[in-house]
C-alpha cells in the first residue's frame, strides 16, 4: 500500500481498561446519556434482566448513529444505500444493519466497531425473537457485557465533538474543481475500495443537489474521477451511474444527460444503463427480503418476501442480479443461531433457476465486494457450512472465476475446509477497507 493519506478517518473509541467488563465498571464511561438513563441500564443488569438492559443500550446507540447518518440528508443516505426512489418517511425505514454499515463508510465509527456492532445486532435479534422466547432462551451475562462495552466504547462514551468527522469536508471538496489536485486523485485511485464506492455515491448525490457553478464543478469532477477508478469498480458499483443517466434522460435534464453520456462513452459503460422497469421490481423485492432478514423475528417473516421474489420469475434482469443473489444467499446462510426453515423452499427454487453465467457474474463482479455475505463467512460455524453446501450443490468450483482470492475460497469450500473459507473471506473483507 502506498503512503498516501486516507481521504477521511473515523473515531477509534474511548479507552476502557481490558479487564473492565461488568456494568459497574463500564457505565461510568457513558457521557451520551443522562443519569436517569444510565441508572435504568444498571438496574436492569442488577435484576439480571440482561436482554432488557441491552435492548435499552442498543436502542440508544443505534439512535445516535441513525441521527449522525441522517444529518447528511435523506437523498444522500438513500443514494448511499442504492435506493434513490425509496418511499422515505423517516429514519426508521433504514435498518440497524444499514445504519451500522453507513456509519462505518462515512467514518462515524471504525471497522472494528462495525464488526462488533453487527455481532451485537445478530445476538439481540436472536434473543428478542419469537423463536428464542418459545424455547426459553435468554441472553446470558457474558453476551450482555460484551454488547454493552462495545456500545459505550464506540458511541455512548463519545461526545458530539468527537463525531465531527472529516467526511463532511471531503464531500464539500467534491464541489470544488479537482483539475489541478493530483494528490487527491491519487488518493482516490490508490486507497481501499470502500473510498471509491463512497465517492461514486457521493458524486451522484451531489449531481442531484448542486446548482450553478457548483454543479459544473461536480460534473467536471465526475468525468475526471470516475474514468480513473472505473477499471477497479465492481459491476454493482457501475450500475448506479447507468441508472442516474437513465433518470436524467427520463426527466429531460439536458445538461446532466450530456455529462453522463460523455462519461459513459469515455468508459464504454452503456451496458450498465438499466433495460426497463422490470429490473427495479426485482431490486425492490430483493431489498425487501434483505430488510426482513435484518429485522426481528426474521425466521418467521422471511418466507413471505422470499415467495414474492420467486413469483417474479427465475430470469433475473442483469442490473438486479447482484442484489437478488446477495439477499437470497444471506437468507440461505442465516446466522450462527439458525435460518428460516420455511423460507428455504422458495430460496432453493430461486437458486435452482440461476444460470451459469449469472453465477459467474456474482462470483466475479459482486462477491469480491459483498460485505453482507463476506461478513457471514468470516467466522466458523453454520453459515460457513451452509456456504460449502451451496458451493458443492451448484458446482461453483467448475465455473469461471477471475478473482484469485474468491477462487481459493471456492476451492476450500469444495473441500469443506471451513476454517480456510473463513480465513480467506476475512482477508477479502478486510481488503475492502
Amino acid at each position: 500500500m502506498n503512503s498516501l493519506p486516507v481521504l477521511w478517518g473515523s473515531p477509534n473509541g474511548i479507552e476502557i481498561p481490558t479487564e473492565a467488563c461488568g456494568i459497574n465498571d463500564v457505565a461510568p464511561y457513558i457521557i451520551a446519556l443522562n443519569g436517569a438513563e444510565v441508572q435504568k441500564i444498571m438496574v436492569a443488569f442488577e435484576m439480571r434482566a440482561y436482554d432488557m438492559g441491552i435492548e435499552y443500550v442498543w436502542k440508544r446507540t443505534t439512535s445516535i448513529l441513525r441521527d449522525k447518518v441522517l444529518s447528511f440528508g435523506q437523498d444522500f443516505v438513500l443514494e448511499m444505500l442504492g435506493r434513490p426512489n425509496e418511499d422515505f418517511e423517516n429514519g426508521d425505514s433504514i435498518s440497524d444493519v444499514e445504519v451500522i454499515s453507513l456509519a462505518s463508510d462515512l467514518g462515524i465509527i471504525n471497522k472494528t466497531a462495525r464488526m462488533q456492532f453487527l455481532h451485537n445486532h445478530e445476538a439481540i435479534q436472536h434473543f428478542s425473537s419469537k423463536y428464542a422466547r418459545d424455547n426459553g432462551e435468554e441472553m446470558d451475562i457474558t453476551i450482555a457485557q460484551t454488547c454493552a462495552k462495545s456500545c459505550i466504547k464506540y458511541v455512548l462514551g463519545l461526545s458530539d465533538e468527537v463525531f465531527k468527522f472529516s467526511f463532511t469536508n471531503f464531500r464539500e471538496r467534491l464541489k470544488q474543481s479537482f483539475v489541478n489536485d493530483d494528490e487527491m486523485l491519487d488518493s482516490l485511485i490508490n486507497n481501499p475500495y470502500f473510498y471509491k464506492r463512497t465517492t461514486i455515491r457521493t458524486l451522484l448525490n451531489l449531481v442531484k443537489s448542486s446548482k450553478g457553478g457548483e454543479l459544473d464543478n461536480v460534473l467536471a469532477n465526475m468525468n475526471l474521477i470516475i474514468p480513473g477508478i472505473w477499471d477497479d469498480l465492481l459491476s454493482e458499483d457501475r450500475y448506479p451511474i447507468g441508472v442516474a443517466y437513465a433518470s436524467a434522460v427520463n426527466e429531460g435534464q439536458t445538461k446532466l444527460v450530456k455529462a453522463f453520456k460523455s462519461l459513459l462513452l469515455k468508459v464504454r459503460g452503456f451496458d450498465y444503463v438499466p433495460e426497463n422497469l422490470r429490473s427495479n421490481t426485482f431490486i425492490k423485492a430483493a431489498e425487501d427480503l434483505l430488510r426482513v432478514h435484518h429485522e426481528y423475528d426474521n425466521f418467521y417473516n422471511e418466507p413471505k418476501p422470499a415467495k414474492y421474489l420467486l413469483s417474479l420469475g427465475t430470469s433475473i434482469p442483469g442490473p438486479a442480479v447482484g442484489k437478488c443473489m446477495t439477499a437470497v444467499l444471506a437468507c440461505k446462510l442465516g446466522n450462527s443461531y439458525g435460518k428460516s426453515k420455511d423460507a428455504q423452499k422458495y430460496l432453493d427454487q430461486i437458486l435452482n433457476g440461476i444460470s451459469t453465467d449469472r453465477w459467474e457474474y456474482y462470483l466475479n463482479s459482486v462477491l469480491p465486494g459483498d460485505q453482507e455475505i463476506l461478513f457471514k463467512l468470516r467466522g466458523n460455524g453454520e453459515p460457513v457450512e451452509r456456504w460449502c453446501t451451496i458451493v458443492n450443490q451448484y458446482k461453483l468450483d467448475v465455473m469461471n472465476c477471475s478473482n484469485t482470492q474468491v477462487t481459493k475460497m471456492i476451492g476450500a469450500s469444495k473441500a469443506n475446509k471451513d476454517s480456510f473459507v473463513s480465513k480467506i473471506a476475512n482477508g477479502i473483507y478486510d481488503a475492502l477497507g
